[in-house]
C-alpha cells in the first residue's frame, strides 16, 4: 500500500463518500475544487500523521510547497492541526529556499 492509499483508507472511514487517489491529488495541486471534496481534505489536514504526509511527498506525488497552497485554497489551515499546518509551512519554504522569508533563522 502506497503512502497515498494508506491516509486515504483514513479519510474514508471518516465521510459518506469515499475520495479516490487521482481526485485528491487534484484537490491538493488546485484543478479540483468541487465542495463536495472539501471534508476529505479537512480530514486529511487534521488527521494525518506529518510523518505520512513527508513519506507521500517524498513518493513525488505533491510537493511542500502544494500542500501548503492546498491549505489556503481549502481554508484547511483554521481546521488542520497547528503543528502540522506550521510543519508543512516550514517545509514548503525550505523546499524552495525561502527560510529566511520564513524567520527560520537555524536554516539561514
Amino acid at each position: 500500500m502506497t503512502p497515498l492509499e494508506t491516509a486515504l483508507l483514513h479519510v474514508n472511514v471518516s465521510v459518506p463518500v469515499e475520495i479516490d487517489g487521482g481526485t485528491f491529488v487534484a484537490c491538493i495541486k488546485g484543478s479540483c475544487t468541487e465542495e463536495q471534496w472539501k471534508g476529505h481534505i479537512w480530514s486529511f489536514f487534521l488527521e494525518t500523521p506529518v510523518g505520512l504526509i513527508h513519506e507521500i511527498v517524498l513518493s513525488g506525488i505533491v510537493t511542500f510547497k502544494e500542500l501548503m497552497e492546498a491549505q489556503k485554497r481549502w481554508k484547511a489551515e483554521e481546521y488542520a492541526d497547528e503543528s502540522t499546518t506550521d510543519w508543512i509551512r516550514e517545509m514548503a519554504y525550505l523546499s524552495m529556499g525561502k527560510a529566511a522569508e520564513l524567520g527560520v533563522a537555524r536554516f539561514v
